[in-house]
């Protein structure tokens, strides 16, 4: 006997189906065998429910003889077949998001061409260690990679990089640390102490290479090639990752440099140091406040592109450097990899005590995603190259741990 409340669903599958697909979900709930008709649910257009239940089942579904008649019969087996096939997806979802990443493995530079052959015009360098999403292979023998860098998109010989699962193992040792002046105007000076020779200054927003951090003092590179220290009070730390450049990228930081190295000859007395930070305007008097403004601020970039190694909630990043990012603009320095937010960011607590604002960390063995609770089991993150920053169950992939940065 068929059951009344199953029939009802499967009419609501038909015509999710045929209007958004959305059926699918709620075919999953069916239990219990039963055969079903296309005379029965009315259906004049069978194609868009064939279709849905092809894509839920996995299965080439045929219609019978019958011009207007069809019958499908709705198992256990499909069901398991069909959960399980949601499962392989949602695994795809986070798996793939580092697929297609290659580390630039050279010297120095390779150039980045306009044609997957030493003829095509060079549009750019890409620098050791540099990050980039590659789009496809190319040339006769698949020799070439069509990458993606920052500004910058063209052809790079694939001997020259590390690719895919070698490349995820190692990401983390390709991040790179930079101190960010908080404070309006920082000296740099020759060594770590306060009455030292001033060798330049990094003005607010400035941000040099880290080289060491020596507690109270960080060695930065400054100017090109010069080692010096800036106190670390006025700083935060910052990781990105580092991209191709283009030739007009290359003229503006030569140009940068130069302006920097004039620094070292200007007085103090013609350009002061003044460590006077402004602390960031606050609208919240509690962390629950202060989770609520982080949730609707990250929900602002729901729809936004998918970037590997990104460093712009707007422009695009990746799922850790959304995180990052967003944490960042509430006066928090977090690590900019899924692993350093595993291992370092806040503090670990169970699932059972999530609260809107914590970062859920995803992977088999070692965290490969992170994602921001936004509460009633749903995450906002980057998912990959094709979705961008969606909404997703927090339970769509296996957790490894969930990390309270707040409290």
């Amino acid at each position: 006997m068929k059951r009344q409340s199953d029939r009802k669903i499967l009419k609501f599958i038909h015509t999710a189906a045929a209007l958004s697909g959305a059926g699918l979900i709620a075919a999953s709930l069916l239990g219990a065998p039963f055969t079903v008709t296309a005379t029965e649910l009315g259906m004049e257009n069978r194609t868009p429910y064939l279709l849905a239940m092809q894509a839920l089942t996995g299965q080439v579904l045929q219609p019978s003889e019958q011009a207007v008649i069809s019958t499908w019969q709705w198992t256990e087996s499909s069901r398991v077949a069909a959960k399980d096939r949601q499962t392989a997806v949602s695994s795809e979802d986070a798996e793939n998001e580092y697929a297609n990443l290659a580390i630039a493995h050279v010297t120095n530079y390779v150039n980045i061409r306009s044609l997957p052959s030493t003829d095509g015009e060079v549009l750019g360098k890409i620098y050791n260690g540099a990050v980039a999403d590659v789009l496809e292979t190319a040339g006769e023998n698949g020799e070439w990679f069509h990458v993606k860098s920052g500004s910058v998109e063209g052809y790079i010989k694939a001997e020259f990089f590390i690719y895919g699962a070698d490349a995820a193992a190692v990401v983390d040792d390709y991040v790179t640390r930079y101190a960010v002046v908080k404070a309006d105007r920082l000296n740099v000076r020759e060594s770590a102490d306060v009455s030292a020779k001033r060798i330049g200054y990094l003005d607010q927003g400035e941000k040099a290479k880290l080289l060491e951090d020596n507690g109270e003092w960080l060695q930065v590179s400054y100017a090109g090639n010069k080692k010096g220290y800036v106190a670390a009070e006025y700083v935060t730390i910052a990781e990105e990752f580092v991209y191709a450049k283009s030739i007009e990228e290359e003229k503006a930081e030569l140009e940068a440099l130069r302006a920097q190295q004039k620094r070292k000859e200007a007085s103090e007395t013609h350009a002061p140091e003044n460590t006077q930070v402004v602390a960031p305007v606050t609208t919240y008097s509690t962390n629950s406040e202060l989770r609520s403004q982080i949730v609707e601020y990250a929900k602002q970039f729901l729809g936004n592109k998918y970037v590997m190694g990104g460093n712009s909630l707007t422009n695009g990043t990746d799922c850790s450097g959304f995180t990052s990012l967003i944490y960042a603009d509430f006066g928090y320095s977090i690590s900019r990899t899924p692993a350093g937010q595993l291992s370092s960011a806040g503090r670990s607590i169970d699932y059972s005590e999530i609260q809107p604002g914590d970062i859920v960390c995803y992977g088999k063995g070692s965290c490969s995603h992170v994602a921001l609770y936004i509460g009633d089991g749903q995450i906002i993150h980057e998912a990959n190259s094709r979705k961008g920053v969606v909404i997703y169950n927090a339970d769509y992939d296996n957790i490894l741990g969930v990390k309270n940065v707040i409290d």
